[in-house]
């Protein structure tokens, strides 16, 4: 039996995703301090005042948007699309149907720029591979509590709720397809690319789709090569000021500098490539996508980033 006291009985037995996206409607419709929070958490452009949060907005015959979030720039608007996952997986191509409305948003002239986020429990965000700018529900729950109220510590403690019941129930469900295509990869890339490693695939989910490198001589750094995107990218974990800039003052003509919320990445595009296909297939793209990720890292160890790195350290 549950304990009767008034500091073990946890103000609702269960979370739901519905009771998050109420949650987030209510501060970014009310609370400007929130709103700029938000913003400055995903590194988007600075808000300057908000327009206005709706649920469940469906537009252009392209799916749903948990939650549309519009703001000033300065004399910019801004649509933040939000993608709101608790305990369901991603349905087929739901990132995709995101971007495609952010593009027509800004066609149409709804907006200037719109972004595609997600706010998941952490564990969620670390084991998807379609949004690259996220907010955690601990992140967010770490907030609440920081303000010291009675209200921000009873919505950090629902928030948590939700957390506790995606912890309890998480369990990675194997794709035999997905599977042998990451194990076909990684033998590939052993033979092709022994001085880049990747653990050995085990368990792999549907969704994954970013096989990940590293070199030991770049503490910080993860060669992603993502594969239905088309790829390949060197992602700069919590970089100092210094180790951006000098990136950017060295970029080649075909590099591109992604800024995320939490970290950067130098970017070349490459092949898209199927995880759920024959890898013998597609072992020409594949065999382009790695050939960039090396190209990364010796661009990276050429331009002395590794020293850099080293006294961080």
């Amino acid at each position: 039996m549950q304990e009767t006291s008034e500091h073990a009985i946890l103000p609702i037995e269960s979370v739901q995703e519905r009771d998050v996206d109420l949650i987030l409607l209510e501060e970014l419709s009310t609370e400007n301090s929130f709103c700029n929070w938000f913003i400055s958490e995903l590194n988007l452009p600075k808000f300057s005042s908000s327009n206005g949060t709706w649920r469940s907005i469906t537009d252009f015959g392209l799916g749903e948007t948990d939650l549309l979030f519009s703001y000033n720039s300065n004399n910019e608007k801004v649509f933040v699309l939000i993608e709101n996952k608790l305990d369901a997986t991603f349905q087929d191509e739901q990132f995709i149907r995101y971007e495609k409305r952010a593009k027509e948003y800004v066609r149409k002239k709804h907006c200037d720029n719109a972004y595609c986020i997600l706010i998941a429990p952490n564990l969620y965000c670390k084991n998807q591979n379609d949004f690259e700018n996220y907010i955690s529900y601990e992140t967010i729950s770490r907030l609440f509590e920081k303000q010291n109220t009675k209200r921000g510590l009873f919505k950090s403690q629902l928030i948590q709720i939700a957390v506790e019941k995606l912890r309890r129930g998480y369990q990675p469900v194997n794709s035999e397809p997905v599977q042998k295509f990451w194990h076909d990869y990684w033998n590939f890339k052993n033979d092709k690319i022994p001085s880049l490693t990747m653990k050995k695939p085990s368990i792999v989910p549907h969704n994954s789709d970013w096989p990940m490198l590293y070199d030991n001589d770049l503490k910080g750094i993860i060669f992603y090569h993502k594969l239905a995107q088309g790829n390949s990218d060197a992602t700069f974990q919590n970089p100092t000021e210094n180790i951006e800039l000098k990136i950017k003052e060295n970029l080649q003509e075909d590099f591109k500098f992604i800024k995320h919320s939490k970290s950067f990445s130098v970017r070349i595009s490459s092949e898209k490539i199927d995880r759920t296909k024959d890898f013998n297939k597609q072992i020409k793209q594949v065999e382009i996508g790695m050939k960039n990720l090396e190209k990364l890292r010796d661009w990276i160890k050429e331009i002395g980033i590794n020293n850099w790195l080293q006294q961080r350290v």
